[in-house]
């Protein structure tokens, strides 16, 4: 029996007890689900109850954002749906431990159950975690994929398996991307018996599908005695501990700073240190300036990417910006272009890049720097909140982008979508409309929304003050 037999053979076996660490905690309790694990098993329903043709879903998400927990709490529900047909592989385990690959384990796995996959009597659940880690591994689903319609596929990766995506994959495949945790999440993740917040939807209407500033008003003012009521139960004041230590599930279980940061320093090495190498071809030198970049942009604002090549030394700006663009596709940056209608003149200027996780950006803050995070960092770590909300609502809608403003003292965020413009300023005691009014003059914006810490909704002319309550209710 050669090796991959052999591990395809023991992973039946022992795979329960290797996903258990992760579906259950340390006294023997299901771990809560998240809203993207409904997302995912009303598929694999679907497939069950012969509802439609989709049997095959990539899930693409930074590292540390719960893709195996989501992957291990489908392994246990359901087991009696496919009669224990389920099989759990992690690709790192097979390609860097084993030297295998996906159509080695998936041609044991044939043998091992006896029959072709392309005469199954029964269905078959497939999860394939780190799927990256083998470059084959379209090719091999795409062919599992056509041999048979009794088997659901679902296959993990980094954020480039959506990107590099082959057309044929495209075609059979489903993308359902997996986001860092919302403050509402993150409570319903350590206190299970919290209320469910508004749908996320209803709120995200009332502040991007808005005609003016007084629409957006009048829709939130509808939603307010909801919104009330639910942070009765739970205290907005723990948003400051969310932006700082816990925008991913992989630490929510972690009290201590020391601890928490320690994990996420250890998801941007894993980054660097595996992910980065199989998207592109980095010299030693070059991977060794990836962690100070990181710091240089954890704790500064919008610079050049001349700018960041001279404070690094020995690397040109055309390398720079290709790890850059490797650290977007990996989703440890969102990368913010200067608002403008003119395409050249987006790439010229400086861009703006966040922490789609504003925790990592505390880790490696507090790596330096083990200090309580001034003020200054605390708004970065908010803007980087409010535009991965952004990014989570705005990424799947057609034709939709978001920029900033480049000129001095201009508003953090411009979106255009679907017709209308808005301007969002966020930060903490914001009370001066002026910044947004001028970015709103300059971009012929429909309305704008301060989010920060207001006691209450207000509206002024056509800018609406947004407390944290409403937006962070999402």
């Amino acid at each position: 029996m050669n090796s991959i037999k052999k591990y395809v053979s023991r992973q039946l076996i022992e795979q329960a007890k290797i996903l258990r660490l992760s579906a259950y905690n340390q006294e023997g309790d299901k771990n809560p689900k998240r809203n993207f694990y409904y997302r995912i098993s009303n598929h694999i329903d679907n497939f069950i109850n012969k509802k439609n043709e989709l049997r095959w879903i990539t899930v693409p998400g930074l590292r540390g954002v719960g893709k195996t927990t989501v992957l291990a709490q489908l392994f246990f529900d359901y087991q009696e749906n496919f009669n224990g047909r389920i099989l759990y592989i992690s690709l790192d385990d097979v390609v860097n431990k084993l030297g295998g690959d996906l159509f080695s384990v998936l041609d044991a796995y044939e043998e091992l159950l006896g029959e072709s996959f392309s005469s199954l009597s029964q269905d078959i659940l497939l999860l394939v975690d780190e799927a990256h880690f083998d470059p084959k591994w379209q090719l091999a689903l795409k062919s599992l994929h056509d041999k048979s319609r009794r088997i659901f596929i679902i296959s993990t990766g980094s954020s480039a398996i959506a990107i590099n995506r082959t057309a044929d994959v495209a075609r059979r495949s489903l993308v359902e991307r997996i986001y860092p945790l919302k403050l509402t999440e993150y409570i319903m993740l350590t206190n299970p018996k919290s209320k469910a917040s508004l749908s996320s939807e209803k709120i995200a209407q009332a502040l991007f599908e808005g005609n003016s500033a007084s629409d957006v008003y009048s829709r939130l003012k509808l939603l307010e005695p909801k919104i009330i009521s639910y942070w009765q139960e739970n205290d907005i004041k723990i948003l400051d501990r969310y932006i700082r230590y816990y925008s991913l599930p992989s630490v929510v279980s972690y009290t201590e700073d020391v601890a928490i940061y320690k994990v996420l320093n250890s998801v941007v090495d894993r980054i660097i240190g595996k992910d980065l190498l199989l998207t592109k071809s980095f010299s030693l030198p070059v991977l060794e300036k990836i962690p100070p970049l990181l710091f240089l942009v954890a704790s500064s604002d919008t610079r050049s990417i001349g700018s960041f090549a001279r404070d690094l030394k020995d690397i040109n700006e055309k390398t720079l910006i290709s790890v850059f663009r490797a650290l977007e596709d990996a989703e440890l940056f969102l990368r913010i272009y200067p608002f403008s209608l003119s395409a050249p003149k987006k790439v010229r200027r400086p861009s703006k890049y966040l922490f789609l996780a504003p925790s990592i950006r505390a880790a490696l803050i507090h790596f330096t720097d083990s200090r309580a995070i001034d003020m200054h960092h605390k708004g970065k770590l908010l803007e980087d909140s409010i535009g991965m909300y952004l990014y989570c609502h705005f990424v799947d809608i057609i034709g939709s982008s978001f920029g900033y403003d480049d000129s001095r003292g201009g508003a953090d965020f411009i979106i255009d979508s679907q017709g209308r413009r808005i301007v969002i300023e966020t930060g903490w005691n914001k009370k001066d409309i002026n910044q947004v009014v001028r970015t709103m003059i300059s971009v012929k914006a429909d309305y704008g929304l301060i989010i920060t810490n207001s006691s209450s909704l207000e509206i002024k002319g056509n800018i609406v003050i947004v407390p944290f309550e409403f937006f962070f209710a999402q």
